[in-house]
């Protein structure tokens, strides 16, 4: 299959990257290790993805009509397909357009703001775990925790894009955090509102990242309770704040219809992403049992808590339930959390921690992605 061999040697190539003494030659392995994802997405059909006939092709063909930016937002207000489009989406859609005159332009700007991020946050993640002397967890193999995000969202980021590059965005912006780079973090945060509203998100992220930082206990009690009620009686408490909302008149118009008229009742279980959310579980709580103090752990247990909290809620509304990626990002860091959490059950535990890295993403794909094409990217067509 074409998407496993990218990413396997995309994987290799960091790996060997990551070897490297030399830094032209660890640049030189990166690049090419990052080329190879990013130009699948870019030599792609515009069959391979469902969103590419929903808003990216309509995007295009405004954007090349278009004389200037004034004139896109005018165009798009018109088309029913891009008038509740992101202005941040837009604008990259209208600048890759015109840059290279062609559909694949989009998906070269997908692929990159996708994946760069990504990369570079992990970067980040891994100093911040080298500089911090109270941290416990361990630094994070990049070529291993840029497979799980492959295996992962790479499918998702050929068709559920605006989502995938705002979850990498806020990705990128909560590391920038974790290194008190603060206006970095907060410029990062104002592009990814641009892409999409759901970045409000990010401001419960990083309450949850100032709480596992707190020296107060009792916080994180109160939090894992409330995530537990919120987990029990989540459909009562997303009518009510819905209702209070639609009072005020603040839900959108394309939503309305998914939340009131919906019959209450039909369930639809992602188990592919509860699988992802009991292992991210496992790894973060055996982690944190051996590393009490170590703040990273301690967020990457809450991420994974309120990850879990949002199933009973999203099984109910699949739009909704795309928040739960912004949770599920994180996965690409608390998989390897093994290395350091199985050190003192498991000999060999860096062995473990690798192969784990491996089977987990790919049992993901192979039945999630592949199996079920729940991202309509299969099989897999060259422009």
């Amino acid at each position: 299959m074409i998407y496993l061999l990218v990413f396997s040697l995309s994987s290799i190539f960091l790996y060997l990257a990551e070897k490297q003494i030399n830094s032209l030659n660890k640049k030189i392995l990166t690049c090419i290790a990052l080329l190879f994802p990013i130009l699948l997405a870019t030599l792609r059909d515009e069959k391979v993805g469902i969103d590419v006939e929903t808003y990216m092709k309509p995007l295009y063909l405004c954007s090349m009509r278009s004389k200037n930016i004034s004139e896109l937002f005018a165009n798009m207000k018109a088309e029913f397909a891009l008038m509740h489009l992101d202005y941040g989406y837009a604008l990259m859609g209208y600048f890759a357009s015109k840059i290279t005159g062609g559909l694949w332009g989009i998906f070269l700007f997908n692929s990159l703001f996708c994946i760069l991020p990504i990369y570079f946050g992990i970067v980040k993640y891994n100093k911040y775990i080298k500089c911090d002397v109270h941290v416990g967890t361990r630094e994070v193999p990049i070529w291993a925790a840029m497979f799980i995000f492959y295996c992962l969202f790479y499918n998702n980021s050929l068709n559920q894009v605006r989502q995938i590059i705002t979850c990498a965005l806020l990705f990128y912006g909560l590391m920038s955090l974790l290194r008190k780079e603060y206006f970095r973090c907060i410029f990062i945060f104002l592009i990814a509102c641009t892409f999409h509203k759901a970045s409000v998100i990010f401001l419960y992220i990083v309450l949850l990242y100032l709480i596992a930082k707190s020296k107060h206990n009792i916080l994180r009690i109160v939090l894992l309770f409330l995530l537990l009620v919120f987990f029990i009686f989540s459909i009562q408490i997303f009518y009510l704040g819905m209702n209070v909302l639609n009072a005020l008149g603040l839900i959108p118009d394309k939503y309305y219809g998914e939340i009131f008229d919906k019959e209450y009742g039909q369930r639809d279980v992602n188990l592919s992403w509860l699988f992802i959310a009991v292992v991210m579980l496992l790894m973060t709580a055996i982690n944190l049992y051996k590393n009490r103090n170590d703040v990273i752990g301690r967020f990457l247990f809450m991420i994974t808590c309120s990850f879990l909290a949002l199933f009973n809620l999203s099984s109910y509304f699949s739009s909704f339930g795309r928040i739960q990626l912004y949770f599920m990002i994180y996965a690409s860091v608390c998989l390897p959390l093994f290395a350091t959490a199985g050190q003192s059950f498991i000999k060999e535990s860096k062995l473990v921690s690798n192969m784990i890295c491996v089977a987990v993403p790919l049992l993901y794909w192979f039945v999630a992605c592949y199996l079920f094409d729940y991202t309509g990217t299969i099989p897999y067509y060259f422009i």
